[in-house]
Order: C-alpha cells, then structure tokens, then sequence
C-alpha cells in the first residue's frame, strides 16, 4: 500500500500515440523529439525500403534524413520520380546511409513534392524505392508537435512567426548506482513455488523454464522467471527477491505488457542490462520484427520506472522504431 501511495503521487509516464500517414507514420516523444518514417507499401514489393526524417525539438536542431538500404547494396546518389537529386549520402554512426547535413534542404523538398524516392547505385541503377505517399503530411504534423509552424524552421509551412517554443524539461528519475554485487539465488523449490503461486508452471503456460537473477542493489535483486512463450516471444514475470529470499512481484509506474490481462506484471523478451544497469523488453508484434514495443526501466529502489519507450505500430517493413516517451536517469 505504502508503494502504491508513492507512485500514485508521482508523475506517471505518458507514451505518445504515433500517427500513420499512407505510406508513412510519425510520432514525437514527451520532449518533443519527432519522428517519421516511411512504410513498406500494403504489398510489401521486392524493391521497397524504408527511410527515417529526425528532429530535436530545439528552435536550430536540423533534421536528419536517412535511408535504410538494408542488403540492397552502396548506395551513392538519390533520385526523386526519376530525375536525380544534387545532393551528397554519406555514412552514419548507425550504420545508416544519410543525406549531408548541407543537402537536407533538398532532400526534404523531395519529400514534400515527390511521390517516390529511389536510391542508386554507383552504376547509376535503382537500389530501392521509397514511397512518399503521407510524407508531407507526417512532415507537417512534426512541425506541429514542435511547435514550428509558420516559422522559419519549419519543415512544410514556413513563415516569419517568432521562436520554437523550448521543449518541456525531462522527467528524472532518481537510481542508485548500477550494481557491481552478487545476485541473490533462489533455490529450485523456493522458484517452484513461484512457479505454482503466480500461474508459471508448465503444465499451465508451456515453456521454457527459465530464471534469471541480477543484483540490483548490495540487498536487491531482480529475477524474471520465464512465464510462457510463442514463436518469437518470451513472457516473463519480474519479482524483486530481497536478503533471506522474500520474493514480491515486482512494482512499476507504467504497467507492462499484458498486465491487464494476467493480473501481474508480464515483460516480453525481457534482459537486464547490466552496463546500464536498466530492465529491457522488446515485444515483437511479428517475427521480422519490424512492429512492436522497446521498454526500458531504472530501478529507483521502489519500483521499476519507465525510462525509455519505442514503438512501430505498422507491421510494413520499418524496423526504424519511434521514441515516444523519455526520462534522464539521474545515478546517486
């Protein structure tokens, strides 16, 4: 009860929707930072690809233009309808192939009167196709996010208006520092009657039987305990296991997974990362995993808090997730 009553009385974390445009969807995160991506056509042709618009939130952030070519092959130019581009792809941290900061100019011209992009080889021949159905319109619902329309920064309706408004201040979240100690172990009998307790058996869920255990704090430590899976998802149930072996079912400010539904917290696909010291799911809404949702949490020493969400709604060829919540995690 006392936990509860101290979740309840912080802010609890909003996710963002994202909104789908045809061929593309957008979405912005609670600072701000906007997001849009191209989506494969319905029918998913062979040459298609994907492709990404990114924006800070502040008034002079530029955005970031960048294409997903994939096994496509190099790409070295970019041609819209046909008729090529005079602009510059270079190689990103990432991995990804984007357009010169010098060019973006160009690019998002493109993007706001063209129906399709190809990228081109050194050859000269098409890489892949990128749909522009919507991309004006995911461009222009950013700028409104962002606050930027009729400015000058805008993206698709410009004008002489005054200053991008600054973005809200991140939550923080206050943690401990990322644990260096020993995982407390629970012995089989003490999980098998977790297992019985809390529905994980199986003879009630199927496999696989697994348990992990990741210290926490020097007197905290966090055990998922595998609680059913499918082709390509893994639930697992999260306890906080305390010294002398107390296990409790794990508390969170943003409920996870198919709490609703199981009356428990349930992660998919969780890991603990242990250089971050955050609890990671990744619910793969198909097996190519290009929807879904990515979840991270920080440990504040009474529950679990979102620190990091990102999602695809369209099952359409993206893996180019969209962050739609953010925290800044504050070590102590």
């Amino acid at each position: 009860m006392i936990i509860a009553a101290l979740l309840a009385a912080s802010a609890a974390p909003h996710p963002t929707e994202l909104k789908t445009f045809q061929d593309w969807t957008a979405g912005c995160d609670n600072g701000r930072a906007c997001q849009a991506v191209a989506l494969m056509p319905e029918d998913m042709p062979d040459d298609s690809l994907t492709m990404s618009v990114r924006r800070g939130p502040e008034t002079g952030a530029q955005p970031v233009v960048a294409f997903d070519a994939g096994s496509a092959g190099d790409p070295a130019a970019l041609s819209a309808d046909g008729r090529r581009l005079a602009l510059r792809l270079i190689g990103g941290p990432d991995g990804a192939t984007r357009v010169a900061p010098a060019d973006t100019e160009a690019a998002i011209a493109a993007l706001r009167s063209a129906a399709r992009l190809q990228l081109l080889g050194a050859n000269g021949k098409p890489l892949g196709t990128v749909s522009l159905k919507g991309a004006s319109a995911a461009l222009l619902y950013m700028d409104e996010q962002q606050r930027r329309l009729g400015t000058p920064t805008a993206l698709v309706r410009r004008g002489a208006n005054g200053a991008v408004p600054a973005p809200p201040p991140l939550p923080v979240v206050n943690a401990p520092p990322v644990a260096r100690a020993r995982a407390v172990a629970l012995g089989a009998a003490a999980l098998q009657a977790l297992r019985k307790k809390h529905g994980c058996t199986l003879d009630e869920v199927g496999g696989p039987e697994e348990a992990e255990s990741h210290a926490l704090t020097a007197g905290e430590t966090l055990l998922l305990l595998a609680c059913g899976s499918g082709a390509y998802n893994v639930s697992y149930v999260p306890f906080i296991v305390r010294r002398g072996g107390r296990a409790e079912l794990a508390a969170f400010d943003y409920k996870p997974g198919w709490w609703a539904e199981e009356g428990k917290p349930m992660l998919i696909n969780a890991d603990w990362d242990k250089d971050r010291g955050l609890l990671t799911s990744f619910a793969k809404g198909r097996g190519l995993a290009d929807c879904g949702t990515e979840s991270d949490y920080a440990w504040d020493g009474l529950a679990f808090r979102l620190v990091e969400q990102a999602e695809m709604d369209e099952c359409r060829g993206s893996r180019d997730y969209i962050t739609t919540w953010r925290a800044r995690v504050v070590r102590r």
